[in-house]
């Protein structure tokens, strides 16, 4: 099954769109699902990646970012990583070894197996208003910090989006917040073409107040 198979064109959208949470990588498929608007994959933390990341956070290394295509990923990955790695070329091998399975797992949905891969350190408030997503699926993890926050169905008023949060959100009590190393795929919205599912109402946590760093992986198709 392909991505433009999950987003066929016809005139009406699931009033409750699913979100599926799951321990299980090899379940992401469901994401194609035309009822699907969110899949996530829950994991353990992996200290020797955190303690990585944390050189990461500390040294404050610049974004990488790049197009690339299932093949040539592996290739891409191993003349980018030593602007983070450093003069220690070995400390961020399960780091990579993980970033390579998942964005080479995460490509093969786009019909070119092809998408923008984005790695930054952020350091301030991004997206803070609850909003959808103008691709048709991004995959979103953080490495480092607060995760992703989103709304179920039932806890938004869709009809509010571009509005004030207290505008979007009914249930405050009821946002959802992805943990560190959950890999999120979310559904987005199209405006050249009628998607049967909404896309998933969802926003970057504030961090600016606190101080507090992120690190995030993000692939666009």
């Amino acid at each position: 099954m392909n991505l433009m198979k999950a987003l066929p064109d016809i005139t009406f959208w699931f009033r409750n769109p699913k979100q599926i949470i799951s321990d299980s990588w090899s379940e992401r498929n469901v994401i194609l699902e035309s009822d699907v608007n969110l899949f996530s994959w829950k994991r353990k933390t992996n200290q020797q990646i955190s303690s990585y990341l944390q050189h990461v956070v500390s040294s404050d290394k610049e974004p990488i970012s790049f197009f690339t295509d299932v093949n040539d990923l592996e290739k891409w990955i191993s003349e980018i990583r030593g602007i983070w790695d450093g003069e220690n070329k070995t400390a961020g091998d399960a780091f990579w070894k993980d970033v390579f399975i998942v964005v080479r797992d995460f490509l093969t949905f786009s019909p070119s197996q092809s998408g923008t891969v984005i790695l930054k350190v952020i350091h301030s408030n991004q997206c803070t208003k609850f909003h959808t997503d103008g691709y048709p699926l991004r995959l979103f993890t953080t490495y480092y910090g607060k995760g992703t926050e989103w709304l179920p169905e039932k806890a938004l008023n869709r009809g509010a989006l571009g509005k004030r949060n207290d505008q979007i959100v009914k249930n405050p009590f009821k946002i959802q917040r992805m943990e560190t190393f959950e890999v999120g795929i979310l559904k987005g919205e199209l405006s050249d073409r009628m998607n049967p599912t909404p896309g998933i109402v969802h926003r970057s946590p504030e961090i600016e107040k606190t101080g507090e760093k992120r690190i995030i992986l993000r692939v666009d198709i």
